[in-house]
């Protein structure tokens, strides 16, 4: 029996519940699972699943999460990872290994473990998406700046992955912090910055290499989709809704990286339209915050979307790669808006394959969306392309594919 340690940025709903499903798949081979993780945000899932847990130090706060968040989204460039924070995040993963001892560790954006695992010689196993992976880059030849709705912000879009692409080959930059701490634990980072954030071995789970054939770059591996199925039940108010079906019934999921007005603007745009809303967005507002709202649209703070298939008729979706994924699984065409570079390119992949339309804030500004999702839940074809992507994500299991890659190259190693 391997131990396998999982240390996802527990601030991330995405990444987390990825780590929660390969977790799961890990266990079910007869493996022992572990996790830590820096913030509380949604360390509940992971113990609702039926993980052990521990908060380590230095315990990242809410406010942390949120600069990290906007970060990730291009709209800082501020962070809280000083050489005193990472030198105790390092330390902090080092004493978990010396004490569990484990074979394996698997991360998600958790950039702090690139040193520490080295340092300690423990394979190390990266759980991402395929937007900016080795692959991705390799062949990179637009980059979604902005919404390529004419012929000059294609061109901005092509140049700027032009530079990006040559930026990945030849960039070599480290942040200070990062040299200084792997220096003080004995390891010399790869000299190109991407290859520096790039683990032993790389789970790519994404849709994009299943479909298109993505190339891959080295020690990546194709998992396919990895996205939350909860064992919990749909609300009985939702199953009643189903039963007495009188109009289309829209889904409407944020994710963890949107921000209130934006989400409160989503739910009032959709609560005008002759349609049922349900929503898992409770958690976007404090007690006494949520809008007044009419009677079609019913808000949780958690519903088990990949539960939803045959119930509604479309989606409203920020870009995640999770969040994207499970509106796939349902068989029912999304409305996508991208936050972020990798969010956009995980929208603008359904887009192509047929099964999506996209937006994006300025949209929302404009109250554009009523009119986008009464066209997306009549469009015959995105629901014809829905059925069929539905049908490939029913014979992928990227949990149980990244399970069996992790425990070949642990035995391997």
């Amino acid at each position: 029996m391997a131990r396998i340690l999982f240390v996802p940025e527990t601030f991330n709903l995405g990444e987390t519940t990825r780590a929660i499903e390969i977790a799961r798949a890990v266990r079910r081979l007869g493996h022992d699972v572990h996790f830590v993780g820096y913030s509380r945000r949604f360390s509940s899932r992971v113990t609702n699943a039926g993980f052990s847990f521990d908060l380590l130090n230095p315990e990242l706060s809410e406010a942390q999460a949120d600069m990290l968040i906007a970060a990730d989204q291009g709209r800082s460039i501020r962070h809280p990872f000083t050489t005193a924070m990472l030198r105790q995040r390092v330390a902090s993963e080092r004493a978990v290994y010396d004490q569990w001892e484990p074979d394996g560790v698997v991360i998600g954006s958790t950039f702090s473990t690139f040193i520490s695992a080295r340092a300690a010689g423990i394979p190390l196993i990266y759980a991402k998406p395929y937007a900016m992976s080795l692959g991705h880059l390799g062949t990179l030849r637009s980059y979604p700046l902005c919404a390529e709705t004419n012929r000059a912000q294609r061109l901005v879009n092509q140049v700027a992955g032009s530079v990006t692409r040559m930026m990945a080959d030849y960039m070599t930059w480290k942040p200070r912090a990062f040299r200084q701490i792997a220096r003080e634990n004995g390891v010399e980072l790869p000299r190109r910055t991407i290859d520096a954030i790039s683990a032993d071995l790389n789970l790519v789970c994404s849709l994009q290499p299943v479909l298109f054939s993505a190339p891959m770059g080295p020690r990546e591996a194709p998992v396919g989709p990895v996205y939350s199925r909860s064992d919990e039940e749909l609300p009985t108010d939702i199953l009643d809704l189903a039963r007495k079906r009188s109009r289309p019934i829209v889904y409407v999921g944020m994710g963890s990286s949107a921000r209130p007005y934006l989400v409160k603007s989503v739910l009032e745009q959709l609560s005008a339209l002759n349609v049922d809303v349900i929503a898992a967005v409770g958690k976007y507002f404090g007690e006494g915050q949520l809008p007044e709202l009419p009677a079609n649209v019913r808000v949780w703070d958690f519903l088990p979307a990949q539960k939803l298939a045959g119930i509604i008729d479309g989606s409203v979706i920020h870009g995640g790669e999770g969040t994207v994924q499970t509106a796939c699984a349902s068989g029912a065409p999304f409305a996508g808006m991208g936050l972020q570079a990798e969010q956009r390119w995980n929208v603008e992949m359904c887009v192509k394959f047929g099964n999506a339309v996209s937006f994006n804030q300025r949209s929302v500004k404009r109250n554009e969306l009523p009119l986008l999702v009464t066209e997306m839940v009549q469009d015959s074809d995105l629901r014809t392309a829905a059925q069929r992507m539905k049908e490939h994500m029913d014979q992928l299991n990227g949990a149980a594919e990244s399970a069996r890659l992790i425990m070949d190259f642990i035995d391997g190693g």
